[in-house]
């Protein structure tokens, strides 16, 4: 095995390890936060190219290997450390993913890593200006509607989600739409609507119906179990034992 394959390798690893603790986890331990720092630093560093722009090979490379999309779980960890009393961190980070995500991500994502250390009106100034800025973009729309949803207005949350699903399809990363619709999707799901949360995903997997294996295997690994005559929560509209639970 030549080095550069033996850095992929133990950087994949790494990274799985990081999502493993991270994803879904509301209190992982201070271990698994500075794992999952120095995971995003390497990943970062390997993804850049000599411009510095995001070299699409080796980002390639590496989320074919992983259990969840790379470029999303890198965007939302500098706010989620933020959120762990690790701001500093967290802008860290935001700084060293901007040539290769693009500014509209990382302005709306500072404003999130703001908004979580405590500092609210800054963060939602921030998102203001992120979303009068990169005007035509999903992302500050998607994460206006994170912070919305968190503070209990669920109107304006819910305005937002609608907005990042429709501006992602205009967009000109193709799988930001799929981010845009798990928004909307999980907030109708918090809402503890669940037939609006199923019937969305059924529309999502119409609009995206690559998606559909992915997100098979997403719910093997990640949703709540479900009881066996249950509507799937993969938005089949079949039973849960006559779907997804037919697989186990």
């Amino acid at each position: 095995m030549t080095t550069e394959a033996a850095t992929l390798e133990r950087l994949t690893f790494a990274l799985q390890r990081a999502m493993d603790g991270t994803v879904g986890k509301k209190n992982p331990p201070p271990f698994v936060l500075d794992d999952a720092l120095k995971a995003a630093q390497e990943a970062a560093k390997l993804m850049a190219g000599p411009d510095g722009n995001l070299a699409e090979k080796a980002y390639d490379h590496l989320n074919d290997q992983l259990p969840a999309d790379l470029r999303a779980w890198l965007l939302e960890l500098p706010s989620f450390l933020s959120k762990k009393g690790r701001k500093a961190s967290g802008e860290e980070l935001c700084a060293i993913y901007e040539p290769l995500f693009g500014k509209a991500y990382l302005d709306g994502e500072r404003a999130v890593v703001a908004w979580e250390s405590g500092a609210k009106d800054e963060g939602k100034k921030a998102l203001e200006a992120a979303r009068s800025t990169h005007a035509s973009h999903c992302w500050p729309e998607l994460r206006s509607g994170y912070v919305h949803e968190q503070e209990g207005f669920l109107d304006q949350a819910q305005k937002h989600f609608e907005q990042a699903v429709a501006k992602a399809r205009t967009g000109e990363n193709k799988k930001d739409l799929r981010f845009c619709w798990d928004g909307l999707v999980q907030f109708w799901h918090n809402k503890g609507d669940r037939n609006k949360a199923v019937e969305l995903s059924r529309e999502m997997l119409e609009e995206c119906p690559d998606l559909e294996a992915e997100l098979r295997i997403e719910t093997l690994h990640a949703a709540p179990k479900a009881g066996r005559n249950d509507p799937c929560s993969c938005g089949s509209g079949k039973k849960w034992k006559k779907c997804c639970g037919a697989a186990r």
